[in-house]
């Protein structure tokens, strides 16, 4: 049963067995595996439901419909924009598709340095399952459109390795909406597969829903406190409870450590909101000759990357940089290409002929974040540092991305910076060695906001254990990428569900 905010017409008092907060890659896997497995679970859900007969194609509409503060979730200097979906089914009903697992290395990395206790075997049957749920495939030669295609062909011109990412749509149409919801049920979100199943096994699920306290109960459990909100403001309309036995949270890593704080577990838990990773990304933009048809915004928005420069290591987990074709609306292109007026036009005029990428450098945990709760919710203050050497990186990546595009044939090289001018053939490519990176002049973006929960055996420097449980609270459960002890991978749906894959399994034993 999904039941929506606008359905319910007075004050909420319910009791569960399980109840999961969030609906996105970490509670969707735990719903599903619970459910079937016959335990009593309510899902509850802050943002809508939407399905593909609801998306309109329109940046200006469904960005405030499916996104997080309507897509701008700004880093307290606002050098970073901070995506997040918010919605039935989370990011994957916003996200690029693509499945990136955790490389080895990484998981080595969180062994040694973090005593993570992470089974091999296990892991591999957990992703397993997430690929099999999600129908995980190739993106076939034949689906790399041309931005995606020049791309990869500039970097291979150099000598430099490249790939097609695995995705999991199914009767994808092109259409490249991607990131604002396929109008066509093509990219098969959590929405499409782990939901519906568990619905059907007998899980409740609702939206327009926000929990904002966790109480323990004398003599055990939970109530959850919060309000059925107006659906786009987000303005309290009806007092919502959940007594549960047990709580997972799983609303991703700004607003689970926002809900345990808020709950007055702050002060047990110093490493509550700390270790944040952003891996914030850079768009990079080569503009091509007037009879070069691109045409970004058609087919799979992200298809191909060059992984020369991976740096994956069991001493440091990710490194190094990648770069990665991708296209968005022409509202999320206009807002992250640098430049005002005439420039800027001539930009945006120029687009047919302008293919885009993002460049990723993967960075170690340097941020925190604190919150307040407003009438419309919480209310995140991310604080984000940028190291010298995330910097040097960076650098180092744009100069490769921008050779990358110049050996494919493009004339200039835009990014997002306001300031820093067109590279416009390879005598100009050491000037991306001092890229400026200063708020007002250059914006960044993330997607991969992970930590501020991390995971460990040391409740001093760690906010769950190694089964997901909160220190110091039984029954209260966090599933979802704040967990990673640092950046799990370039993409982290598949690190994320194949985790929460893991946790759902205890999860079932322990019920």
């Amino acid at each position: 049963m999904i039941v929506a905010g606008r359905e319910q017409s007075g004050p909420v008092s319910l009791r569960t067995h399980t109840l999961v907060v969030g609906s996105g890659s970490g509670g969707a896997p735990v719903a599903h595996a619970l459910a079937t497995a016959g335990v009593d679970v309510l899902v509850v859900e802050e943002g809508p439901h939407y399905l593909g007969r609801d998306m309109t194609q329109r940046d200006d509409e469904m960005m405030p419909a499916l996104y997080r503060a309507r897509g701008q979730q700004p880093t307290a200097d606002g050098l970073v924009n901070v995506l997040q979906g918010s919605c039935v089914g989370g990011s994957t009903v916003i996200n690029a598709a693509d499945c990136e697992p955790t490389p080895e290395p990484v998981l080595e990395h969180w062994r040694r340095r973090f005593g993570l206790d992470l089974d091999a075997g296990e892991l591999a049957e957990a992703q397993a399952r997430v690929f099999a749920m999600l129908g995980v495939r190739p993106i076939l030669d034949a689906q790399i459109n041309r931005n995606n295609g020049l791309l990869a062909e500039g970097a291979r011109r150099l000598g430099w390795k490249t790939g097609a990412f695995l995705h999991n749509r199914e009767g994808c149409i092109g259409s490249g909406y991607c990131m604002v919801g396929c109008a066509y049920d093509a990219k098969k979100g959590a929405h499409l597969n782990y939901l519906p199943k568990a619905v059907e096994a007998g899980a409740r699920l609702h939206c327009d829903v926000r929990i904002e306290r966790i109480e323990p109960r004398t003599g055990g459990g939970f109530r959850a406190r919060g309000f059925v909100v107006e659906r786009g403001p987000r303005t309290p309309r009806l007092p919502y409870e959940v007594h549960a036995e047990r709580i997972v949270l799983a609303a991703g890593a700004v607003h689970s450590p926002a809900v345990l704080h808020a709950s007055g577990l702050g002060r047990r838990l110093p490493a509550l909101g700390r270790h944040v990773s952003l891996q914030p990304q850079l768009p990079v933009a080569g503009v091509f000759a007037e009879d070069v048809a691109v045409v970004p915004w058609r087919g799979i928005p992200q298809a191909t990357f060059c992984s020369e420069f991976d740096d994956n290591t069991p001493e440091h987990g990710l490194g190094g940089f990648r770069f990665e074709a991708v296209s968005v609306g022409m509202a999320q292109v206009a807002a992250s290409f640098g430049g005002f007026g005439r420039a800027q036009k001539r930009f945006m005029a120029g687009l047919r002929h302008t293919g885009a990428a993002l460049l990723l450098v993967p960075d170690r945990p340097s941020g925190r974040m604190t919150w307040r709760l407003g009438e419309r919710g919480f209310v995140p203050r991310i604080e984000y540092a940028m190291t010298h050497d995330w910097v040097t990186r960076l650098r180092r990546g744009l100069r490769a991305t921008a050779e990358a595009w110049l050996a494919a044939g493009a004339r200039e090289v835009w990014t997002s910076s306001d300031v820093f001018g067109a590279i416009s053939g390879r005598a100009d490519l050491d000037r991306a060695l001092a890229f400026p990176i200063r708020t007002g002049v250059t914006r960044f973006i993330s997607a991969h906001v992970q930590g501020t929960c991390r995971m460990g055996a040391d409740p001093g420097t760690s906010v769950v254990d190694l089964e997901h449980r909160v220190h110091g609270v039984p029954g209260l459960f966090v599933v979802d990428a704040s967990v990673f002890p640092t950046t799990a991978s370039t993409h982290t749906m598949i690190p994320t569900m194949t985790f929460a894959e893991r946790a759902a399994r205890r999860l079932v034993a322990a019920a």
